[in-house]
């Protein structure tokens, strides 16, 4: 596996673009096949970034096009018809210039655009009346700076229905801002209103403890911004790593009010990290031509993949389940991630041992045990904590 030469320098937005190709190919060929007869993309900061000789092909605008044609593509082979917009959104002259330029070239027969050229925020009645009242809508939203994704900034399109969003939230500059009080409006439109407890309790908390409670105040914000009517609003994240030191750099915070957007993220997120793995070895050997033999994919492929610590992911399955069965569905599952952050194979690894040790029991499992999958969730199977 190597990494494109044109990420060379900006190595972090490969990943960003590997779960926004992974998570969006999937979720748009499940919703065409579903049913849906319309979809729209929406870029709110489209770009491009690079300098004007850089190409294009390793940018958001590119890539989604080339996932939106696949789709429409795939799904006309299985008789499914399906609209497809997508909209561009650029506040700087020069990039919206690169932009549209590019799109009247380079826009795939079937795909209808739009480029619009100002502030995200201030277009939102335009960007969603091009949307379309029917869309399935999916909104990308990465910024280059920390307060463009502030909930009064993103209220208009948060409250639309049928849309799911994938949000850059630049932690690192969230995390040393926090504290500052004459930034506190800054932050309270990110976080909300923080209590003086919370404030004073940040130089207290581990660094981990931090990045989550931050990460999910920011998180529950954007769930009740997407309260509508009945449906339970999600939110998950994946983290991107700074591609030369150990520590995040941004979150890639995600939207839905469907719990099976939750596992498919999660599950998208997680083949994402070993890319972010192989790239930060590949930086490494490059630097370093002393380090070991081994081809940096062999090498990220040796790392532990678990998010948690096994003991932890035991003691919650416990905590969850009771002598009585419960239906272990997908409703379930993605509680248990956004909860926890952690993995769906996080899950099933910690129910294998718990089953081996005679503490769980899947009702449903049937006579052959399961290695892979010890528990199914798309089966609704039956789970019991042993006495």
């Amino acid at each position: 596996m190597k990494i494109d030469k044109a990420y060379e320098g900006r190595e972090h937005s490969a990943v960003k673009h590997a779960l926004l190709e992974g998570y969006l190919e999937k979720l748009l060929f499940i919703k065409g096949m579903s049913g849906t007869k319309e979809i729209t993309y929406v870029d709110c900061f489209a770009g491009p970034y690079q300098d004007e000789r850089d190409d294009i092909q390793a940018t958001s605008i590119a890539k989604s096009l080339g996932i939106l044609k696949k789709v429409r593509d795939a799904l006309a082979t299985q008789k499914k018809y399906v609209l497809m917009r997508a909209i561009y959104v650029e506040v700087k002259s020069k990039r919206y210039e690169r932009l549209s330029s590019y799109l009247a070239g380079n826009t795939p027969n079937g795909i209808k655009t739009f480029h619009i050229y100002g502030d995200y925020s201030e277009k939102a009645d335009e960007i969603l009346e091009k949307c379309g009242d029917k869309a399935f809508t999916f909104f990308f939203i990465d910024p280059e700076g920390w307060t463009d994704v502030g909930i009064p900034r993103l209220g208009k399109l948060l409250a639309r229905p049928k849309s799911e969003f994938l949000i850059t939230f630049m932690y690192d500059f969230v995390n040393r801002f926090v504290e500052k009080a004459d930034l506190r409006d800054q932050i309270a439109a990110m976080l909300g209103n923080l209590s003086e407890e919370e404030y004073q309790n940040f130089e207290n908390l581990l660094p981990k403890e931090r990045e989550r409670f931050i990460v999910h105040k920011y998180r529950d914000q954007i769930k009740a911004a997407m309260k509508f009517d009945e449906l339970q609003s999600r939110s998950y994240h994946a983290a991107v790593k700074d591609k030369d030191k150990e520590k995040t750099k941004y979150h890639l915070v995600y939207g839905t009010r469907h719990p099976k957007g939750i596992i498919v993220f999660a599950e998208q997120s997680a083949k994402v990290e070993i890319v972010e793995r192989v790239i930060r070895r590949q930086i490494k050997h490059n630097a370093d031509l002393n380090l070991s033999l081994f081809e940096a994919e062999e090498e990220a492929g040796l790392m532990d993949e678990a998010r948690a610590e096994p003991e932890d992911v035991k003691q919650y399955w416990l905590k969850h389940l009771r002598e009585e069965a419960v239906i272990f569905n997908e409703a379930m599952l993605a509680d248990m991630l956004e909860d926890t952050d952690w993995l769906v194979s996080d899950f099933e690894e910690a129910f294998k041992q718990l089953l081996m040790e005679h503490k769980v029991e899947n009702l449903d499992a049937g006579v052959g045990k399961r290695t892979a999958h010890p528990v199914n969730f798309k089966k609704g199977e039956r789970l019991r904590r042993c006495v």
